[in-house]
């Protein structure tokens, strides 16, 4: 079976998955598989499917997801060009913050969107994407905006962020310019390309 049998397979799956009591409900707390290129050097994962999405099935769509729109423009990319997903894949309602139950249910389906891409890095936006990334690979150094440093494990580089969503609610212009700076270094970086430096 080959990467797009198994994207094509994997993406019927969650969407239809019922492992969780209230989840995956239409226009409520509907699934969404991973979005992008399987041949993308770089994973991008998030927490959970954000409100909006459910109807892109994109994630990162508006809000939060103007700082990794930004990020990718500054790297000279385009959203298809990656892959993004979620730890989990479903909306929680009213963004209720992901319950463990969840985030057991559906990590494997992450691991396996991973698997299929084959990337050569994987970047954690927020605490629920660090912890379920460094549970399954093994402990690494968490590096902040230092992806072309980052240290390999499992033929892996990782690089573990702040969600944006946490830095947007910060109200700092200079933190924003500066993660979309960040990100974007990551981007170009997994992609061959030199990053900014200064």
């Amino acid at each position: 079976m080959n990467k797009h049998q198994r994207r094509r397979e994997l993406a019927i799956t969650i969407e239809q998955c019922h492992k969780c009591d209230g989840m995956n409900e239409p226009g409520v707390t509907e699934a969404a598989p991973g979005f992008g290129s399987i041949r993308s050097p770089v994973v991008i994962v998030g927490q959970s499917l954000c409100e909006k999405c459910m109807d892109t099935k994109v994630p990162f769509t508006g809000g939060s997801g103007r700082l990794i729109d930004a990020s990718l423009q500054l790297a000279g990319l385009d959203k298809p060009d990656v892959f993004i997903t979620n730890v989990v894949h479903c909306h929680p309602s009213k963004n209720h913050e992901s319950l463990p139950i969840w985030i057991d249910n559906c990590k494997g389906y992450l691991f396996s969107e991973i698997d299929i891409v084959e990337p050569r890095l994987v970047i954690g936006l927020g605490k629920d994407a660090r912890t379920t990334l460094l549970s399954h690979y093994g402990d690494t150094e968490p590096l902040l905006w230092q992806p072309f440093s980052a240290p390999k494990t499992r033929g892996l580089h990782f690089l573990f962020m702040p969600h944006p969503s946490w830095i947007r609610r910060q109200h700092n212009d200079s933190l924003e310019q500066q993660y979309v700076y960040g990100l974007a270094s990551a981007l170009r970086w997994s992609f061959g390309k030199s990053v900014f430096m200064g």
